[in-house]
């Protein structure tokens, strides 16, 4: 075999082994931050109406893709409340712990419709979001 010959068999060996090197490579996946818990109740509040307002605004903007991000904050945000409301009775708590259970599920089906560009149900899910959030406030008195 000439030398050519076979530095070319060579040559598509060793590529045709990058190539199936990098098919095998797990796919990259970037993690998200995790959230950061505020110390209080009421601060929490100010964070979850952070990414409400900019969740208003990716809609509004017809940017629905990203609706997890602020979904999962916000349910993250929500489970920690309990935990940070010293001044609310053990019955609030134990309906903001119940509530918060509606919030995760919520958070999930924000995140299904947010992956498949449906804005209608982003928006149908979002608008229930709201509605147990404001559930979930009344527990809490103003300022808190």
């Amino acid at each position: 075999m000439p030398n050519s010959m076979v530095r070319r068999a060579f040559m598509a060996a060793v590529v045709g082994m990058g190539f199936a090197t990098i098919a095998a490579a797990a796919p990259v996946i970037a993690a998200e931050a995790p959230v950061v818990i505020p110390a209080t109740a009421a601060e929490i509040w100010k964070a979850i109406d952070m990414h409400i307002k900019e969740l208003h605004a990716d809609i509004d903007k017809g940017v629905v893709r990203n609706a997890h991000q602020h979904a999962f904050a916000i349910r993250d945000l929500v489970q920690a409340l309990p935990t940070h409301s010293a001044g609310l009775s053990p019955d609030a708590i134990a309906k903001v712990t119940e509530q918060s259970k509606f919030v995760d599920t919520l958070a999930k089906r924000l995140d299904e419709t947010g992956d498949a560009n449906d804005k209608p149900g982003t928006v149908a899910n979002f608008t229930k979001l709201e509605g147990v959030l404001k559930t979930i406030r009344a527990n809490y008195p103003a300022g808190t």
